[in-house]
Order: structure tokens, then C-alpha cells, then sequence
């Protein structure tokens, strides 16, 4: 698509990332495979190996988000339209609870999925506004449910219990976003055919 966008109004902007960006989708198959393999790892690793696996492994989500959105063909970045800068910050905020995370990592090991998994749950919630989307409030939601259910009343059990329950969760998050995707797809290219007859 790739298109000057300065025309468009917010809700055009917002229908045009939407569509081009796949509603951020391809971040969600990395969020899957990177709780997969914590969760594998909660299995044969141990714990104090663990929590370094989380601490490193966790900032290589977003590059993997990346290339999968390459290997499929998705333009997740779609840096054309300011909407995307603003995405792009809201994620980059993750960068800056670093020093809590390394903090409970050294304190209070066992808490490490619980903490990321809340942290990153939460950062998701302004996506709902960004593309207008449901599935990012399911994901918020409950991300932060599962991950503090299982940290209240289990975290001798967290390495393995949350990460495959937000397995689950980001499965179920990225189907969800793959139909709404699907949806708006539809809509833009009815919309920019419309916009092309008008011109």
C-alpha cells in the first residue's frame, strides 16, 4: 500500500493500518512462540537458568515479530502512517520497565513470569484504540488474569503454568485478530476503490 496517508482522517488512518498492518498480528505469533518456549523450557530448564532465558529472550520478541511479518508478507511496520509512530512508542514503553524486571530477577526470581507476563499483557491496551479492536481487550485482559491468578495462588508452579496459559490466551488473541484483519482488509480495499472512482 505504501501510499501518502495525509489526506486520510483518523478513522481513514486508523482503516488504512489496520488493513496494511494486519492488526498487529504477526507479534502475535512470536508472543506464542516465545510463551511455548518458556513453557518448554520451564519443563527440561532449570529455574535459575530460566530466569535469564525470560530476561534475554523477551527482548527478541519484537525482531522475531519482524521477520515473521516479513516471511508472511504483512507490513507491520507501515512507518508511512503516523498511527504506526504511535504504536511504535506504546510497545516501545516495555523498554523501560527493564529495571524492574532485572530487579525482580535478582530479588525474587520466581516471580519473573508472573511480572512479565502482566507487564506485557498490559502494554497491549492502547492497541484497542490504535485498531479498534476487541481482541486486544480480550488480550489485556486476560493476560493479566491468568498471569496474576497463577501468581497469587501458584507461583511455586509459574514457570510452567503461565506460560502455556498465555499460550492459550495469545492463540486465541491472534485468531481473533486474524478474522478482524480479515474484515478491514475487505473494507479498505472497498474504500480506497471508492477514493480512486472519486479522484
Amino acid at each position: 500500500m505504501k501510499q501518502s496517508v495525509s489526506h486520510l482522517n483518523f478513522e481513514e488512518l486508523r482503516m488504512e493500518l489496520s488493513a496494511e498492518a494486519g492488526k498487529g498480528y504477526p507479534m502475535f505469533i512470536a508472543g506464542v512462540i516465545f510463551w511455548l518456549m518458556m513453557g518448554v523450557g520451564g519443563l527440561l530448564v532449570p529455574q535459575q537458568i530460566m530466569v535469564w532465558v525470560y530476561l534475554f529472550g523477551i527482548g527478541l520478541v519484537l525482531p522475531l515479530g519482524i521477520l515473521v511479518s516479513k516471511v508472511i508478507h504483512v507490513n507491520f511496520l507501515a512507518t508511512h502512517n503516523p498511527l504506526s509512530t504511535i504504536g511504535g512508542l506504546v510497545g516501545g514503553i516495555q523498554i523501560f520497565f527493564a529495571p524492574i524486571i532485572v530487579l525482580v530477577a535478582y530479588q525474587q526470581p520466581d516471580w519473573i513470569p508472573f511480572i512479565i507476563g502482566v507487564l506485557t499483557g498490559a502494554h497491549f491496551l492502547p492497541y484497542v484504540a490504535i485498531y479498534k479492536s476487541k481482541a486486544y481487550i480480550f488480550q489485556t485482559v486476560a493476560t493479566v488474569v491468568a498471569a496474576s491468578l497463577i501468581g497469587f495462588g501458584l507461583m511455586d508452579q509459574a514457570y510452567l503454568l503461565i506460560p502455556f496459559s498465555l499460550v492459550i490466551v495469545y492463540s486465541i488473541t491472534l485468531f481473533w485478530l486474524l478474522k478482524e484483519a480479515k474484515v478491514v482488509k475487505g473494507k479498505w480495499a472497498v474504500a480506497e476503490k471508492g477514493n480512486s472512482i472519486r479522484m
